[in-house]
């Protein structure tokens, strides 16, 4: 299994890198150009970047937080330390199989069905797009949109509708047939009720969008760019779109969504910080996720663990 998970990052990472070669040559980017404007970087702006993508993680760790809390009793800080856990697999593995990792943290840990824990991550994961869409209008109070962002919201929001339509029938049980990890992952969408997720929606999932905007636009310093706030907020979209390329940590797809340079520094400042992050949680935990070995010699505190078994 570890020579296949080599060989899968390998091959992702080299997808995205040749996803940002490509780009290269279409739009004539100057190598030249693009290391000269590396050199006379100011750090402050870079330093404060880095602190700003541990509050990013704190957020997006709330919104998952209310998220899963009907179907797992968490604490917050427990919840944090499980997201640092997958990000730091997001940064080695492609398609952000660390997301699928962090389930299987979880569900080691207390025993929850992991195809129900999956069940909320996909409503997580939902949520977080709708506030994409939520925080659209708000950005639109400090400048007016280019016409390409009314038509990514028109796309986005019509899959968030069409996900969320999906979601809510699949989690309706008016279909109970199928095996029993079909259930459980049906009673993950089911477990939160319409006014949580209304609050999710309208109050938390818009946050992590609207502080990543106001990160960019303090990043953008680095390089002497003064970003507004609707400028940060079509370049983040453009990020979010180039990450479509299954590279490990997004590497080389995430730089070709936008300024090669202060993409390149961005992401460095978002990434550094959270895997270190994930790198201290396993070698706290001493985590098992497979075996019976740990990846990390050391103590292992225990989370709440449930009594229902794991068909899942």
């Amino acid at each position: 299994m570890t020579d296949r998970l080599w060989v899968r990052t390998v091959g992702g990472l080299f997808a995205g890198v040749f996803a940002a070669a490509a780009v290269i040559l279409y739009l004539g980017i100057s190598q030249r150009e693009l290391v000269a404007s590396l050199h006379g970087v100011a750090e402050e702006p870079l330093f404060i970047a880095a602190v700003g993508g541990l509050v990013l993680m704190a957020l997006q760790a709330l919104r998952w937080w209310v998220v899963m809390r009907p179907v797992l009793d968490l604490d917050y800080g427990q919840a944090l330390r499980a997201l640092m856990v997958g990000f730091f697999f997001n940064v080695l593995l492609p398609a952000r199989g660390g997301d699928l990792l962090r389930v299987q943290y979880l569900g080691k840990r207390t025993g929850i069905s992991r195809a129900k824990l999956l069940g909320t991550e996909i409503v997580d994961f939902w949520s977080d797009k709708w506030g994409w869409v939520a925080a659209f209008p708000m950005v639109c109070l400090f400048g007016s949109p280019p016409a390409w962002l009314f038509r990514a919201l028109l796309l986005i929001g019509s899959i968030v509708v069409g996900v969320g339509i999906l979601l809510a029938l699949m989690g309706s049980g008016l279909v109970r047939r199928g095996p029993p990890w079909l259930t459980n992952l049906r009673d993950g969408f089911a477990a939160n009720h319409w006014k949580r997720l209304l609050l999710v929606e309208t109050v938390i999932a818009p946050l992590p969008w609207l502080w990543e905007t106001f990160v960019i636009a303090v990043a953008g310093h680095a390089l002497g760019l003064d970003l507004s706030a609707m400028q940060a907020f079509a370049a983040l979209t453009a990020f979010n779109v180039a990450t479509a390329v299954p590279s490990p940590g997004n590497a080389g797809s995430f730089e070709a969504g936008g300024t090669l340079a202060l993409i390149f520094l961005y992401h460095l400042t978002q990434v550094v910080p959270g895997f270190v992050g994930g790198v201290l949680v396993l070698v706290l935990e001493g985590e098992t996720l497979f075996g019976k070995q740990s990846l990390f010699r050391f103590r292992r505190p225990e989370l709440p663990v449930a009594p229902e078994p794991d068909p899942g």
